[in-house]
C-alpha cells in the first residue's frame, strides 16, 4: 500500500469536495444549515465487521476559543467511503446550545474569524464527554462552498466558537 505524500490540507480539501460537491450555483448565497441528522455509530463499530477499517483523514486538538472544550477531532471515511467528524477524549462542561460544525479557516483563534455563511452543522453536541462522531451529510452538500478545514464545537445561541481543532 502507498501512502499519499501530498499536503494533509490538500488531501482534507479533495475528500471534503467529493463529499460536499461544488460551489453553489443557484445565485442565492449559501446558508446556515440546520443540524438535520443525529451522531452515527461509532466508527470502531462500524469497523469491526468483515476487516474493513476507518481511515483517519486528517484530525487536530480542540483549542479553547471563547469556551473550554478538550479532546481531539478527527475526518474520517468509512469503508462505505462516507464520511464522519469523531471527537476522541472529549470534553465540554454542558451540551446546551451547541453544536459540531465544519468551517473553511485553516485555524479559528477567534469567533469574527469565521464566516457565518459558510457553516456545515453537523448537528447537536450527543453529550458532554467521550468519544462522538458526526456524520457529513450528503442532504447538506448543495447549501455551502466546498473546502472546509476546521471543526468547531459552536453556541447556537450566543453564536460563538467554543473551541476549534485545525484538521491536518
Amino acid at each position: 500500500m502507498s501512502l499519499d505524500r501530498r499536503p494533509a490540507s490538500q488531501l482534507l480539501a479533495g475528500v471534503l469536495a467529493a463529499v460536499v460537491g461544488t460551489a453553489c450555483t443557484s445565485g442565492a448565497s449559501p446558508s446556515v444549515a440546520p443540524p438535520s441528522v443525529a451522531p452515527s455509530v461509532p466508527p470502531s463499530a462500524a469497523a469491526s465487521g468483515g476487516g474493513d477499517q476507518m481511515t483517519i483523514v486528517a484530525k487536530g486538538d480542540l483549542k479553547p476559543v471563547d469556551g473550554t472544550a478538550s479532546g481531539l477531532a478527527e475526518l474520517v471515511t468509512l469503508p462505505d467511503g462516507s464520511y464522519e467528524v469523531v471527537l476522541e477524549d472529549f470534553s465540554i462542561g454542558s451540551t446546551a446550545h451547541t453544536n459540531v460544525i465544519l468551517v473553511a479557516n485553516d485555524e479559528v483563534t477567534q469567533t469574527g474569524d469565521i464566516d457565518k455563511a459558510k457553516i456545515l452543522d453537523l448537528g447537536p453536541l450527543a453529550g458532554t464527554s467521550g468519544m462522538q462522531t458526526y456524520a457529513i451529510p450528503a442532504d447538506m452538500a448543495g447549501q455551502v462552498m466546498e473546502g472546509y478545514h476546521s471543526v468547531v464545537i459552536w453556541d447556537t445561541e450566543m453564536a460563538h466558537a467554543i473551541a476549534a481543532a485545525s484538521l491536518s
